[in-house]
Order: C-alpha cells, then sequence, then structure tokens
C-alpha cells in the first residue's frame, strides 16, 4: 500500500512510498519548483532517510509537480537569505553539491521523471540520477555562466560524462536550451515519451528495478561507472566479483530458472 509523508513532514517536496519504491515530487509548482535553501534541506534529509533504509527501498523516482521539473535555484529567496555573504565562499554551496550527489552515490538506482524544464542546479540533479525519462515537453539549459556563475553543483563534469566535453561546454558556454530530442541524441537522457505517459512508464521501470535480487541493480552501477574508468580485464574482474555474490542468492537462480522457462532466448526477440 502506498504511504505518503506525514502531514507537516515537508513543505516543499512530497514524499510517496509504494512497497520498495520512494517516490519524491519537487512542490513548489507555483515556482517552477525552483530550489530555495529549505528545499535543498529536505531533499537532503529524505536521501539521508534512503541511505539508512537500504534493505526496504529498491529504488528511488524524483519528478516535478506542475509543468516543470524545476527552473534551478531561487536567486531572489537564496539573495534575501542570511546564509548568503559576498566575497565569501558560500558553504551552502558544498551542501548543495552533497544533495546532488546523494542521487548518484546511494546504492539504489535514482530515475529522473522529467516532466517539463529542467534548467540550472534542476538540470544538475537529474545528471545525477542513474536513470533520466524525458517527456516530450521537457528542455535543459545551464544558464549559469551568462550570470557569470560556473554551475556547482556536479553539473560540468556530469554534462561532460553524459553528453561529450563538446556538447557539455556548448551547452554551458553559451546557455542555450536543448529540446527533448536533441538530448536524446547526445545522451543526456536515455528515453523521450509522450508527456501523458511519462508517469506510467516511469512507474512501470521503477516497478521492474525494485523487483530485482538486491543489492544486483548496485553492482550493475558501481560496474557501468567503475568499469567506464578501467581497462576491459580490470571492468571484467569487477563484473566477476559482483557475480560471485549474487549467484550465492536463491533469488537470482529462481529468476534465472523462471527467465529460461517463459522467455528464454526466443522470448527476446518477440
Amino acid at each position: 500500500m502506498a504511504e505518503q509523508s506525514e502531514p507537516g513532514q515537508y513543505e516543499r517536496i512530497e514524499v510517496r512510498r509504494d512497497g520498495a519504491k520512494l517516490d519524491i515530487a519537487l512542490a513548489r509548482a507555483d515556482q517552477r519548483n525552483a530550489l530555495d535553501f529549505k528545499m535543498w534541506d529536505e531533499l537532503g534529509h529524505v536521501m539521508n532517510e534512503v541511505v539508512s533504509h537500504d534493505d526496504t527501498i529498491r529504488v528511488v523516482t524524483l519528478t516535478g509537480q506542475g509543468d516543470a521539473f524545476c527552473a534551478g535555484v531561487d536567486f531572489q529567496a537564496i539573495g534575501d537569505s542570511l546564509q548568503v555573504e559576498r566575497h565569501q565562499y558560500p558553504s551552502f554551496i558544498r551542501r548543495w553539491a552533497g544533495v546532488a550527489d546523494s542521487f548518484e552515490r546511494v546504492a539504489q538506482p535514482t530515475v529522473a521523471l522529467l516532466n517539463g524544464p529542467a534548467v540550472g542546479a534542476g538540470m544538475e540533479i537529474a545528471l545525477a540520477c542513474d536513470l533520466r525519462i524525458a517527456s516530450e515537453r521537457a528542455v535543459f539549459a545551464m544558464p549559469q555562466l551568462q550570470m557569470g556563475i560556473v554551475p556547482d553543483a556536479g553539473g560540468t563534469s556530469r554534462l561532460a560524462r553524459a553528453a561529450g566535453e563538446t556538447i557539455a561546454k556548448d551547452v554551458i558556454l553559451t546557455g542555450r536550451v536543448v529540446g527533448a530530442e536533441e538530448a536524446l541524441r547526445c545522451g543526456i537522457v536515455s528515453r523521450v515519451v509522450a508527456h501523458d505517459e511519462l508517469a506510467s512508464t516511469g512507474s512501470e521501470i521503477a516497478e521492474g528495478l525494485a523487483q530485482l535480487p538486491w543489492p544486483s541493480t548496485y553492482f550493475a552501477n558501481v560496474a557501468v561507472e567503475a568499469g567506464a574508468r578501467l581497462d576491459p580485464r580490470r571492468a571484467a574482474d569487477l563484473e566477476g566479483m559482483a557475480d560471485q555474490v549474487m549467484l550465492r542468492e536463491d533469488a537470482v537462480w529462481e529468476r534465472v530458472e523462471s527467465f529460461m522457462q517463459s522467455k528464454g532466448l526466443k522470448g527476446l526477440g518477440s
């Protein structure tokens, strides 16, 4: 049975637990889900909760309420805060980067469901997620440099890894807007779906991930991310070590037998 967060627990986000799936929605639709200090802190808190529930949460989804995923940092709210002091390195920047990092570092796979514009820090958080599924209405931009600010929540390196240095420099230096189809072509997202199908597609993906023997999804993510930085032999060693662990699990052998009986190789082509 699905459970929502307790009333009053969060003001800027909505958290819903459905079995092994945790759904997070940015909930400032009237501000296009722009990030203020409170939203950053609430995202950090819920992701810390994910870390402490490894055995029961198997997948995390992130989306935005209304017609935007996230419009980036709410500079008006940030500028009015006493935490901001000119001529000093703002410590909150590192805190924000840590929140974005958490979507990449948790053991569970994270799925960004991009229902509309993902701008600035909003795009940076999306890039930290393992899977990014975009509505046809989604657009992407990192306009920070147009204000003289470098993207500072991990966006420069993650965009370069996703789309390559050439695209990353183009998007960051010019601040141009990237549409959903271009984002798909250059690797910013892995799928583009009809807007009305985004929620159902996201649920189907998340439910499939949640049902896989744990922690196979974690091992697969580590193998992909670390393997890209290793020579092929060492990458294969990492894969082998992961499977040495997983092949000790009864659930794995049950799924192998079920797969071969119901689909096998013929099922892959049907």
